[in-house]
């Protein structure tokens, strides 16, 4: 079969076509607003993505995706694909930090949706698209951190939402059909809505706030938003995370600002147009700031993640009569509840459990173990002095071999 090259803005390596013509005009609609445009078969593609020869049947082959050949349909082709010139646009851009999100544009300011399953988030996106507001993304937005102010802004990708079909019963007749009426590509599962306010891929708006979802299907009470915690806030965000390659650390205090800097609510709702008026005149997400890495914030490592030194992860076993210090370099944000890390190397981040907090506040000097599990045994009297020796080790044993804490 012919095959053609095709070069997407923003990305380093060309995606290659199979019978270019029935491909590209299914794949069109869906990458209206992402530039691309034949290229010379220079390099290596990402990924190769085309019909096999079987009626109805696309191959996808993707050498750095978890599954790196697979056949499909060719609308679920095209999900697949997405998902990994999701990756090749980090690849391209490895300083992007990207979550698992929709971003729909309020008045100058992104308001990121993070993933919650069956929360309703590409179905809300959709509805505020239908009320004229640009959809940045629906699915996952890369992050940017501007050098000179430390703005977060989000990036659009330039791909059409994508709904799960059939839409619900629920769904006002007059909401559905311009739904339906919108969607060009589709199968059973999926559906793109085209002819929506999409961005050019690459425009970036800074984050102006955060909405985690939360529908529940039984009640009939209005929809309503409410502020939530910070500790909320920052485990919200840094679940959604999937930007490998990022510094942990760089994570923490993107995510950290995005938790405090801005405003983080939950909307509570039922009914999916009374959710997306809600949104547009509450006056919670009226005038947002940008989200900012500030002064008196985590400090934000600009270095890539080690990946490579996964394997080679520390097996030591902590032993208590040794002395424990921190290992500087970390980065470190506190809520009023919990402690986040990310060690120097920047290959995770931790919320520390409360025996672990504990341990790492009374580290502020060094300690040596038995001192450590002396000092816990008064805070807690009345748990066996066995277990809380073998519950200290434990809590040792993983900040050591996380590379927060060095034992000598």
């Amino acid at each position: 079969m012919q095959t053609e090259d095709r070069q997407f803005a923003g990305l380093n390596a060309p995606l290659r076509v199979v019978s270019p013509e029935d491909v590209i005009a299914l794949m069109a609609p869906v990458f209206a607003h992402w530039p691309h445009e034949p290229a010379p078969k220079a390099g290596t593609p990402f990924a190769t993505v085309g019909p096999t020869g079987k009626a109805g049947q696309w191959r996808l082959v993707a050498p750095k995706a978890a599954r790196p050949d697979v056949l499909h349909d060719p609308v679920n082709a095209i999900c697949d694909l997405i998902v990994e010139m999701s990756w090749e646009r980090l690849r391209s851009r490895p300083e992007l930090l990207c979550l698992h999100a929709a971003a729909v544009a309020f008045g100058g300011r992104l308001i990121v949706f993070p993933n919650q399953r069956r929360a309703g988030k590409s179905l809300l996106t959709a509805t505020l698209a239908q009320r004229g507001h640009a959809v940045f993304t629906d699915d996952f937005v890369p992050l940017a951190v501007d050098p000179r102010t430390r703005i977060i802004s989000g990036v659009a990708n330039g791909i059409a939402p994508r709904l799960r079909l059939p839409l619900p019963e629920t769904l006002a007749p007059a909401h559905a059909a311009w739904i339906m009426d919108r969607i060009t590509v589709h199968n059973r599962q999926y559906g793109y809505l085209t002819e929506v306010d999409l961005p050019l891929s690459g425009t970036e708006m800074p984050v102006g706030g955060v909405v985690l979802l939360d529908r529940d299907m039984d009640a009939a009470t209005p929809a309503r938003l409410a502020p939530v915690s910070a500790d909320e806030a920052l485990g919200a965000v840094v679940r959604q995370n999937f930007g490998r390659h990022v510094h942990a650390g760089a994570i923490l205090a993107v995510t950290e600002a995005m938790a405090t800097s801005v405003p983080v609510l939950r909307l509570t709702y039922h009914d999916v147009a009374e959710a997306a008026d809600l949104l547009a005149t509450s006056p919670l997400l009226k005038d947002a700031p940008a989200a900012r890495i500030t002064a008196k914030g985590a400090e934000m490592p600009t270095r890539p993640a080690p990946l490579a030194m996964r394997a080679q992860r520390s097996r030591e076993t902590a032993d208590p009569q040794r002395t424990f210090a921190k290992i500087p370099g970390h980065t470190q944000v506190e809520t009023d509840n919990a402690i986040y890390l990310a060690s120097e190397t920047g290959l995770a981040i931790h919320r520390l459990n409360p025996v672990s907090m504990m341990i790492w506040r009374l580290l502020e000097e060094p300690l040596d173990g038995d001192t450590i599990i002396a000092v816990l045994g008064g805070v807690f009297p009345d748990v066996a002095p066995g277990q809380l020796a073998e519950d200290v080790v434990a809590a040792l044993t993983f900040m050591v071999r996380d590379g927060l804490l060095a034992q000598r």
